[in-house]
């Protein structure tokens, strides 16, 4: 299998970057390597699920910008009866997935080479992200385990808040550096270390 190599590898500069006060950064943004991030479109949702659901370990959020987890494992709503699970690469997690959903079920599409994300966490993250995006990101409208789909600037992008202050970037892997320059440029007033 050919080694997959980060859309952000020219990019990732560690070090601080912006108005870092006390040396003490605002914000940590980094790449996030090594997923498997699988799209599940059912053609009948409760019997995609009922056959993934002891495989994947957690039911699937049938509510719009639900998340549901289990361990490592998260599965995120995209759409009516679509899905992007996503995990660390510990097991062959398309292979697992396509065994207990036919195609008469649901249609299956490996998206991890696909997909770069960049993690932004710290306190503020919710800011940063504020500036880029149309959405209402305050806690009560946007809490953790909860995922949407938005433009940041003109790039296309998956939200997935996986807690109060960090957030996962998922984009299409020829805009990566795009996304990662819109993102550390809108951060530069806070202050953000390159992890």
């Amino acid at each position: 299998m050919p080694e997959r190599r980060s859309a952000l590898a020219e990019c990732l500069r560690p070090g601080l970057y912006g108005a870092v006060a006390a040396g003490s950064p605002n914000l940590a943004i980094g790449e996030v390597t090594d997923l498997a991030m699988v799209q599940v479109a059912a053609i009948d949702a409760a019997q995609a699920w009922a056959a993934l659901a002891p495989a994947i370990g957690t039911s699937a959020p049938l509510a719009r910008h639900g998340v549901a987890s289990s361990g490592l494992t998260r599965v995120l709503w995209t759409g009516p009866g679509r899905w992007l699970v996503c995990e660390p690469e510990s097991r062959d997690l398309v292979g697992l997935i396509a065994e207990r959903c036919t195609p008469e079920i649901a249609a299956i599409t490996d998206l991890s080479h696909a997909r770069t994300v960049i993690r932004i966490e710290g306190n503020a993250a919710r800011p940063v992200l504020a500036k880029l995006c149309t959405l209402d990101f305050d806690p009560p409208a946007f809490p953790a385990d909860t995922c949407a789909q938005t433009q940041l600037g003109q790039i296309g992008a998956l939200l997935d808040c996986r807690a109060d202050d960090t957030f996962d970037i998922a984009v299409y892997r020829g805009f990566a550096v795009s996304a990662w320059e819109t993102v550390t440029d809108a951060a530069l007033e806070f202050g953000y270390q390159v992890r």
